[in-house]
C-alpha cells in the first residue's frame, strides 16, 4: 500500500475520525511503515470474510453508541457528551501514545490540523444534538450523507476530477435528503438540519484529513483530534453542567468504549477487505438502530425514512462499487 492510497475516500460513516482509525489500526497491526506512518507492505492478507465481520461489529457498536447518546441525554446533554467523550478517548489512546513515544505526535500542519479538528468537534456535537432531538432511525439515515458532502468537498478543496458516477451520487442522495425531510408536507425539525449539519462536518472533516495524513503520522492525527477537540467541545459544555454521578461517568465511558470499538472495527474492516465489499454492511444499522430506538424509546420509523435510507445508501454504494470499479478491484 503507497502513502497516499486511500481505501475509504467515500464510505459512510457516522462519526469523523474513522480514517484517522484506519490509519491508526494499521499502524500497530500491519509490517513496515513509510516517514509517515502508513503501511508500506500488509501483514495481513486479504479476507473478505472476515472484513465483513469485522464491518458489522462496528456497526453493532455504532448502534450502541447511537442508543447510549439518546439514554444518557435524560440527564446530560449533547454538548457535555461531546466534552467526556474527548476525554474517554485520550485515555483509550494513552496506551498507544506511550508506545508511539514523542516522535509519533509530531505535525508538520498544525494549523490544517487545529481547523479540521474546530470542524471535527461541530460534527460530533451536532450528531449527538441530532440524536436527542429526533428519533435514532432519521439522525442515522441522514448521517449516510456523509460521503455526498465528502465528494463535494473533495471538488472544492482538492480540485478532484469528479466522474459522471460521483455526480450521480450526489444528485441521489440529495434527493433522497429530501425525502426524508419532505420539505413542504411537514416541519422540519431542526435535529434534522443538526444530523445533516453533522454529515457535512464530517465530510468535510475527512477530506481535510487526507491533506492531513500527506505529512503527519497516523498516531498523531487521532490524538490531537481529542486534545484540540476538548478545548473546543468546553464552552458549550459549561454552559448547562451537570456533574455526573458514577453511574453517568459509567454510562459516559461506555458511550466512549462503544465509539472507539466500533470505530476500531471498522478500520479492521478495511484493512481486510475492500471498501465496496465491506461499506455495504454498515447498513445494517439502519434495522439496529430502529429496534432500539423502537424497544428502549417508544420510536416508530415511518416509511418515508426507510425509503430516504434506501435512496441515500444505493447512491453512496454505486459510487463506491464504481470507484472498485475504475480501480480493477475484485467486488
Amino acid at each position: 500500500m503507497s502513502a497516499l492510497s486511500l481505501k475509504v475516500d467515500f464510505t459512510p460513516t457516522a462519526y469523523s475520525g474513522t480514517q484517522c482509525l484506519q490509519y491508526t489500526a494499521s499502524r500497530f497491526t500491519l509490517g513496515t511503515m513509510n516517514k509517515i506512518g502508513v503501511p508500506a507492505e500488509p501483514l495481513h492478507a486479504q479476507s473478505a470474510i472476515r472484513g465483513i465481520v469485522w464491518m458489522a461489529l462496528a456497526a453493532l457498536f455504532f448502534s450502541i453508541a447511537f442508543g447510549l447518546v439518546r439514554h444518557i441525554s435524560e440527564s446530560i446533554n449533547a454538548f457535555e457528551q461531546t466534552f467526556f467523550r474527548h476525554i474517554f478517548g485520550i485515555l483509550i489512546l494513552a496506551p498507544f501514545i506511550i508506545r508511539g513515544g514523542r516522535a509519533s505526535l509530531r505535525t508538520g500542519q498544525l494549523k490544517l490540523n487545529i481547523f479540521r479538528n474546530l470542524i471535527g468537534n461541530g460534527g460530533t456535537t451536532l450528531s449527538f444534538l441530532s440524536v436527542t432531538m429526533i428519533s435514532l432511525t432519521d439522525s442515522l439515515t441522514l448521517h449516510f450523507t456523509m460521503p455526498i458532502f465528502a465528494i463535494l468537498f473533495a471538488l472544492i478543496i482538492l480540485k478532484e476530477r469528479v466522474g459522471s458516477h460521483r455526480w450521480v451520487a450526489m444528485v441521489l442522495g440529495f434527493f433522497g435528503v429530501l425525502v426524508v425531510l419532505r420539505p413542504g408536507f411537514h416541519d422540519v425539525n431542526p435535529g434534522m438540519l443538526a444530523a445533516l449539519g453533522a454529515a457535512a462536518c464530517f465530510g468535510l472533516s475527512d477530506v481535510l484529513l487526507r491533506k492531513l495524513s500527506r505529512t503527519d503520522m497516523t498516531l498523531s492525527i487521532v490524538f490531537y483530534s481529542f486534545i484540540f477537540q476538548l478545548p473546543f467541545s468546553l464552552p458549550l459544555a459549561l454552559t448547562n453542567w451537570v456533574t455526573p454521578t458514577p453511574m453517568e461517568l459509567l454510562w459516559l465511558a461506555a458511550m466512549g468504549a462503544m465509539s472507539f470499538g466500533a470505530q476500531w472495527s471498522l478500520s479492521r474492516a478495511y484493512i481486510l477487505a475492500d471498501a465496496s465489499v465491506v461499506s455495504p454492511v454498515l447498513f445494517i444499522r439502519l434495522p439496529i438502530v430502529s429496534v432500539i430506538g423502537l424497544v428502549f424509546f417508544g420510536q416508530v420509523t415511518d416509511m418515508w425514512t426507510w425509503i430516504g435510507a434506501a435512496i441515500i445508501f444505493g447512491s453512496t454504494y454505486y459510487a463506491a462499487r464504481r470507484e472498485a470499479n475504475l480501480r480493477h478491484a475484485p467486488f
